[in-house]
């Protein structure tokens, strides 16, 4: 969950919302925001997203957010989160999707030397196979391109000044008709920007 912004979110629309991250001071975060904006019907728990502590068939909604590029072992976390989730509730997934199969590896490189914690964008394919596997029916599969500033993407994660500019390079050598890396950047108001293709799928649990 993060610091539970999208559990924030939600939680005045819902009965109850449990935020669950594996760092403590994110939660922490989560927590101070809650009490600030008056959210009484929020639990955090610290966990991992590999074994979830809860008990099978517990949620109406299970939701991830920008979380899945970060996991390691992405079948096994989806494979949680389907178990957690009652029979006919819904599991929804939003992460960034992968470019076109031949850029994924420049693509994701270049994501893992902004942020070390990265570890690989998924395709839409991929996470279909996911919801067939764990029995979920896919009934939404959206699309939003988001515009992003590389500049402000960059300091998001506070990237040295040595490898922002290595990847500003390889962004502005592309734009100049370059290779490409998949980001596909271009310049706005003389800034380099490019566009994050982020992917909601809703399925439910048969």
């Amino acid at each position: 969950a993060g610091t539970c912004a999208c559990g924030r979110a939600f939680a005045p629309n819902t009965g109850a919302v449990v935020c669950l991250d594996a760092t403590p001071a994110m939660l922490e975060v989560g927590k101070q925001e809650a009490v600030n904006n008056s959210l009484s019907n929020m639990v955090f728990m610290q966990g991992t997203a590999e074994q979830l502590p809860f008990l099978d068939n517990s949620f109406d909604i299970v939701i991830s957010r920008l979380a899945f590029h970060h996991f390691p072992e992405t079948h096994r976390c989806f494979a949680e989160m389907a178990r957690v989730l009652k029979p006919g509730g819904k599991l929804v997934v939003i992460d960034m999707e992968a470019t076109k199969e031949e850029l994924r590896d420049i693509e994701d490189k270049l994501e893992t030397l902004r942020d070390p914690s990265h570890i690989r964008n998924l395709s839409k394919n991929e996470f279909a196979e996911m919801f067939s596997h764990n029995h979920l029916t896919v009934s939404t599969a959206d699309y939003t391109e988001i515009p992003v500033s590389a500049n402000a993407w960059l300091a998001l994660t506070n990237t040295s000044a040595e490898v922002s500019a290595d990847i500003l390079k390889s962004f502005a050598d592309e734009i100049a008709g370059g290779k490409s890396t998949g980001f596909e950047p271009y310049m706005k108001n003389d800034e380099i920007f490019f566009n994050q293709r982020w992917l909601m799928m809703i399925g439910k649990k048969d």
